[in-house]
Order: structure tokens, then sequence, then C-alpha cells
């Protein structure tokens, strides 16, 4: 008898442990769940919170900027370390012109975007930062490849390779293997835009292999896969330059450079220093110039070589696309949206988002 009640004893502790392991098992997915329904619920809030940000900021643009004689950083949109805040959050933004850096689009040579790649409208074919030659039945001055003289081709290649030379001093490869290596990319064909470039044989032969684009970046972070860039290349070069997606055109916006964007007017302006190009910047009139000549004459100081039409393509007083960086800061959480607009006319459109900061 004793030992029957000792059985049961057992059996009765036994089956106690699997209800508590049992109720502990709920317990922890019960609490998992809501805290699981908690990040949904602050990611959802948080994203209508940046996505009110982002009309704001288009609204801003359209009354600042859309249909203006020229864009300068003494517009309302220019406004820098804006915060607003929100029941539970805090909203943070900033807007950058995305044609105060290097278009890294623009380095698709003038052969592939005749070729009818570019689907960019407005083009016309014509490869952008290229001027047509009158002289030549309205035809390229150049074919998009190096010339006699070693240098790459367009107007915005040898921009980019001076912004180099000048800029990523500690490059692992020659400058212009980047230049030629990053058209090759861009480009529809399969030759090597110079001696120093890469297509997909190039690539096929990696221990890993992988395709090449053949068409225009959507971000910057694609230079990571160009052949033999390093992360200390990257970084060098990231600061640089960014990419306007479908857009292979190159303008830069002389009114909303900053002093510490002066390595890009001196890589695009032949015989600029950059200590030169920085004091140019700092001199700027506070609502800008009101043209490209304008900017040219006031300027003689410091420009001193004639500018080529090709260059002066270059180089403008207005831009039409804009980059809003906003973060959405809860009180254990942080969202990110990024988006590009474009200014058409009176309107500002949202071209692209992406979630989780800059590419």
């Amino acid at each position: 008898m004793k030992k029957q009640q000792g059985v049961a004893l057992i059996a009765v502790m036994m089956v106690v442990a699997f209800v508590v392991l049992i109720a502990a098992s709920m317990s922890g997915r019960l609490q998992l769940e809501l805290q699981r329904q908690i990040n949904l619920q602050q990611r959802q809030q948080s994203l209508w919170l940046a996505l009110g940000a982002e009309q704001f900021i288009q609204r801003l643009l359209k009354k600042s900027a859309a249909g203006k004689e020229t864009v300068n950083l003494s517009q309302e949109w220019a406004t820098q370390g804006a915060v607003f805040p929100a029941e539970q959050a805090v909203i943070s933004g900033s807007v950058t012109d995305l044609q105060a850096c290097f278009n890294l689009n623009a380095l698709q040579s003038a052969q592939s975007n005749n070729g009818g790649q570019n689907n960019n409208p407005g083009t016309d074919g014509q490869a952008d930062g290229q001027q047509k030659d009158p002289k030549n039945g309205g035809q390229q001055k150049n074919d998009g490849k190096s010339g006699n003289d070693g240098r790459l081709g367009t107007a915005a290649q040898q921009s980019f390779l001076r912004l180099l030379e000048q800029s990523a001093v500690d490059l692992s490869m020659p400058p212009d293997y980047l230049v030629a290596r990053i058209t090759d990319w861009l480009d529809a064909d399969s030759t090597l835009q110079s001696a120093g470039g890469a297509e997909e044989n190039d690539y096929a032969a990696l221990e890993h292999p992988y395709y090449t684009a053949n068409s225009l970046m959507v971000s910057k972070s694609e230079l990571r896969t160009i052949l033999d860039v390093t992360p200390a290349d990257y970084a060098l070069v990231a600061p640089l330059v960014c990419v306007i997606p479908g857009v292979s055109r190159l303008q830069l916006n002389v009114n909303t450079l900053k002093e510490e964007h002066a390595a890009l007017l001196a890589g695009l302006i032949p015989g600029l220093s950059p200590d030169d190009a920085k004091s140019l910047i700092g001199s700027r009139p506070d609502k800008g110039y009101d043209s490209v000549d304008d900017f040219i004459s006031s300027n003689s100081q410091w420009i001193t070589q004639a500018l080529s039409d090709d260059v002066k393509g270059l180089l403008s007083v207005k831009s039409e696309y804009f980059q809003a960086e906003i973060g959405v800061d809860t009180a254990d959480s942080h969202f990110s949206l990024v988006t590009l607009f474009k200014l058409e006319g009176d309107q500002v459109k949202v071209v692209a988002r992406r979630f989780g900061g800059p590419g």
C-alpha cells in the first residue's frame, strides 16, 4: 500500500512538473508575441510619421525650389538640423541636393548611351555631359572611349579622373583604371574601355564569379562590386559621389556646393586647385549666381582657363534631384527613410524610397 502511494505521489509530481513547463513555455511565447506586436506597431507608427515628414519636405521643395530661376542654399529646403517632436517619437530630417555631388551614372560611355540602353527621357540619345558639334552634323565630339592622349574621352570621365587624382591618391589601383571599370560596368557592350577596364570575362574568372550590370547604377554601394575595389577604396570614393537612378547626366549646381565639396568643383574645372575651389565657394553670394556665365565671369581670378562647351555643360545654377534623409526615434528604436525627389516644372515627384538609411 505504501509503495502504491509513493508511485501515485511521483506520478502527481511529474504531472505538476509538465504543467509548469507548459505554462512557462506558454508564458514565454505570449511575452514574445506581445513584444512582436509592440515592435510591429512601433514600426508602423514610425513609417507613417516618416511618410508624413516626406510629404512635408515635398511641399517645402515645391514652395521654395520648384519653378524657381535658380536653386541655392538660401532657400528654405536647405535648412539643416530640423527636429520635430511627435507623440512618443522625435522626427528629424535633412535635404541634400543630388546635383552637388558626382553622379556615377554619368560615366556611361556615349556609345552605350546612343545604343539605346539608357532609357532616361530627355537625353535624345546624347551622352550626358557631352555637347553636339554643329560643324560635324550634330555628332558627338568623341565616342566615349579613350582618346589618343590615353585619357578617357567624355568630359564627365575626364572630370572624375581629375577628381580621383586630386582627392583619392591612396587608391589601390590607378585612377584611370577605376574610371574605365565603372564605365565598363555601366555600358551595354563587352568592349573594354581601356587597358585597365574590366568586362564580363574578368568577373567570370573570379573565385566567386558574377555578371556585370551593363546598365545604370541604382546605388553608389554598387562600387563595392567593381573589380579589385577594396573597402579602403570605397571609403575614399564614396563621400565624393552619388547615384541618381535612371539618370546618366552630370550637372553640378554651383549654387549648392559647400566648401567640403571643393574637390568636385576642382575636378570639373581644368586648372582649378582644390584650395582655390574652396575660396571660390566661400566667396559666393548668399543667393548664388544667376547663370553659369555669371559664375565664370565673377570668378575670373580663380578660373584662369577658358572653359570648353563640354565643361560648361557640366555646370548649372538649378537642380532637379534632391534626397531627403528622415529619421524617427522612439524610446527604444530608430527608423530611417531615404526619399529621392525630382522637380518637374512646378511639381515635385517622389522617384524612389529606401528604408534603412542611404545606400
